[in-house]
């Protein structure tokens, strides 16, 4: 047994020397990559089969989508009754997995697309439950592991049948479901006061690095001589690693963090009170119009993510009439161009002193959303005739709405305190519920791919999310709800697993708009 452990008392903080391991006063930026990593790794499960799914239906024999219980008899007879060693047969059955031709219709690549969203969105409240119980540390990192299970059982249950897989989908995304609720957790647990929007930036590029991991390695695997299913395992063994670190590392609160020092703790816990457990006010929070305008450009959010992310290489390709080839590169553009842009707006945002939060968070919203929703007035406008243009407005609708960082969710960090990880919660709720809409709505106007067809789907898209950006700009706010004032409610109350709370002066968030320290 190894008798060394990150964790210490509490009547251990006031006596670590400073010169013991501590990273240099930085552990709360290892934690912060620590984490993306981990929220990025799962993103990247859960988008191994879209990569993939062209692979699997290669030149091989077609094996039955239906017919389960055959071929899992198939499967024992060869790993059980097989004429070698089981590890020879389990290299058996790996080739028939790999050579196998898995095609799937129109409607069932829909399922196995849309079942991960249904099964983050079953996830969430549960997964929120039971991190105010038992903490985000235990809970996240089973979470993870059931994310590394299913991602490494995909290959085998595509050769059981198809309604098998469909399960795997589902456990997938329910193994993504903690992200937004973690995301909230570090932030306040974690970040200095004056750090916020870099943390939700850094913590938010996961939407960035999971598909900049997942392309090329499912692109050089799948045309390699070990097939299709290594893109599984390989995910899944990266997977397990993160999370396996991720447990050993991760403490939820600093003060029980051994390699945190006393000099860190004090910026890290600096204009942020007393550390205790505090209920979540349910009624207050459902019944506070700031919120609903933070969930409101939430949604707006999403679901312009949701449509670039889902459907520019089919507009590139269909309306446009760029190459095959060249749309996935294209694709890919817009993600490295929001990492750096989030990265370095969240910095900006911390370290602004020409406005108060309060008119900082509406600032940004209007780069974020704002700037979305013009961009999409402008792929309404713009011809076939310029698909140049039409490619960089593109690219610019992507990457403007990684301000977001310093708009909606720094209001809700600021706004709701130590409660933001509910907030985050439903934000994963929503992220969802516009995954599953962002096909419905296209379908509903989308039928040939034709330029007037898709003008209809950007001038929707324009007006939706033009109208919840003036929704935040009337009702969004950048200090913090009465609500989050200790001992406030003691009734319709959940756990709260995140402890402290900001104290205001004269409206300002004490400490935001200093430097750090």
């Amino acid at each position: 047994m190894v008798g060394f452990s990150v964790s210490r008392k509490l009547s251990q903080v006031q006596h670590t020397p400073e010169d013991d391991l501590n990273f240099h006063h930085k552990t709360r930026f290892i934690i912060l990559i620590l984490v993306t990593l981990c929220l990025s790794i799962a993103q990247s499960d859960t988008l191994t089969l879209n990569f993939t799914i062209i692979c699997m239906s290669g030149d091989g024999a077609q094996v039955s989508n239906h017919t389960a219980l055959t071929n899992l008899e198939d499967m024992e007879m060869t790993l059980v009754n097989g004429s070698g060693s089981f590890k020879d047969n389990v290299g058996l059955m790996e080739h028939k997995i790999a050579d196998g031709r898995y095609s799937y219709t129109p409607s069932e690549k829909s399922l196995l697309f849309s079942l991960v969203a249904v099964g983050a969105m079953v996830a969430v409240y549960p997964v929120m439950l039971l991190i105010g119980k038992f903490g985000s540390r235990s809970v996240c990192f089973w979470m993870g592991m059931l994310s590394a299970v299913t991602t490494a059982l995909i290959p085998w249950m595509a050769y059981i049948g198809f309604y098998p897989l469909l399960v795997m989908r589902f456990l997938q995304g329910a193994g993504l479901s903690t992200g937004f609720t973690l995301i909230g957790i570090v932030t306040r647990q974690w970040s200095m006061q004056v750090q916020n929007a870099l943390y939700i930036a850094v913590l938010t590029t996961f939407f960035q690095i999971g598909p900049i991991f997942t392309m090329p390695v499912a692109g050089a695997l799948c045309t390699s001589s070990l097939g299709w299913p290594a893109v599984y395992y390989i995910h899944a063994v990266v997977t397990f690693g993160l999370f396996v670190l991720f447990y050993f590392f991760y403490r939820e609160n600093p003060t029980r963090h051994a390699f945190v020092s006393t000099k860190e703790l004090e910026k890290i816990q600096r204009h942020k009170g007393e550390g205790k457990r505090e209920p979540v006010p349910i009624r207050a929070i459902l019944t506070d119009p700031v919120i609903y305008s933070i969930w409101i450009s939430a949604i707006g959010n999403f679901m312009g993510i949701q449509l670039t992310m889902q459907f520019s290489p089919t507009y590139l390709n269909k309306v446009m009439g760029f190459a095959v080839e060249q749309t996935g590169t294209f694709s890919a553009i817009p993600q490295i161009v929001t990492f750096f842009l989030k990265v370095i707006a969240g910095y900006a945002a911390d370290k602004a002193r020409c406005c108060t939060p309060q008119t900082s968070v509406k600032i940004y919203n209007n780069l974020a959303l704002g700037g979305m929703s013009l961009s999409f007035l402008g792929l309404a406008v713009i011809p076939v005739s310029e698909p140049v243009l039409g490619l960089c407005m593109l690219i610019f609708s992507c990457s403007i709405i990684g301000f977001n960082c310093g708009a909606f969710f720094r209001s809700s960090a600021i706004y709701a305190a130590q409660h933001n990880h509910f907030i985050m919660g439903v934000n994963s709720f929503l992220n969802c519920l516009a995954a599953l809409l962002a096909p419905v709505i296209v379908n509903i106007f989308v039928a040939n791919d034709t330029w007037d067809e898709w003008w209809w789907v950007w001038m929707v898209h324009f007006i939706a999310l033009f109208g919840f950006n003036i929704v935040f700009q009337i009702f969004g706010k950048g200090v913090p709800a009465e609500w989050t004032k200790p001992g406030y409610g003691k009734r319709n109350q959940v756990g709260d697993i995140v402890p402290s709370v900001p104290k205001a002066t004269n409206g300002v968030v004490d400490g935001v708009v200093e430097a750090a320290a």
